[in-house]
């Protein structure tokens, strides 16, 4: 005679084991795909610009002052370089398309520190007005493993920097999706060399409106949003 108890016991033990495994694998995906995201080079850029229309009804005529920004977030890994060895000539290079910064670490905010883990760049330059303006900030943190970068570029509406890629698409409407941008990043010293490469391919969106201002005329204005990321390739001496 079947003993049903026995039965629906045995199928509840078997479920709740399935369940368990499930739930295992699911924790160890996840467990090997941040260790995968940990053990990466990567980088994440951002690009906004939007435009307003400025209006001097006394003079007859209106203006559109564009104003924009990048940023890049970076982790570089620094397999096989000694960061004790880091001092006042250690260079750090950046490159994203068009835009390059290059220093080293004496010229940072406050000169090199053998006891910090961490530099910081202000950068000036004078704008189209012949202006001083300070435009991108370059900060940078380490530890034995790894590197992290962020930039900021204020590029409008000063103009010493150009937009990477909005630029190209002020006045036009729908999605943006380039083939692709290049970045590189380098740490250089007498002791050792690391260049990192990363292939980007950018999407976003452009919205444009037309403004009527009647006696004024009619004028378009632009907002822009670019986005992109990826992981990056160290390069050999060969490639670059």
């Amino acid at each position: 005679m079947i003993n049903n108890n026995k039965v629906i016991k045995g199928r509840t033990m078997k479920r709740n084991a399935l369940i368990g495994l499930i739930v295992g694998i699911f924790i160890a995906l996840i467990a090997i795909s941040n260790s995968y995201a940990a053990g990466s080079n990567s980088l994440t850029f951002t690009e906004t610009y939007k435009e307003k229309l400025v209006c001097y009804n006394s003079y007859g005529y209106c203006d559109v002052v564009g104003s924009s920004k990048f940023t890049v977030s970076a982790k570089i890994l620094l397999d096989g370089i000694d960061i004790s060895q880091f001092n006042s000539d250690t260079s750090i290079g950046i490159s994203v398309e068009g835009f390059s910064f290059s220093g080293t670490l004496g010229e940072a905010v406050g000169g090199f520190n053998p006891k910090k883990k961490s530099a910081k760049f202000i950068v000036s330059g004078e704008d189209i007005d012949e202006i001083n303006r300070s435009y991108l900030t370059v900060a940078l943190s380490w530890s034995k493993t790894s590197m992290t970068v962020k930039v900021t570029c204020i590029t409008f509406p000063w103009v010493i920097e150009w937009p990477i890629i909005a630029y190209y698409y002020i006045g036009e409407n729908g999605p943006i999706s380039d083939e692709f941008i290049y970045a590189q990043i380098d740490i250089n010293d007498d002791i050792y060399d690391l260049s990192v490469g990363f292939d980007l391919y950018p999407y976003g969106s452009v919205k444009t409106k037309t403004t009527n201002k009647k006696a004024l005329g009619e004028y378009d204005t632009s907002t822009i949003t670019v986005k992109a990321s990826g992981s990056g390739l160290v390069l050999l001496p060969d490639s670059f």
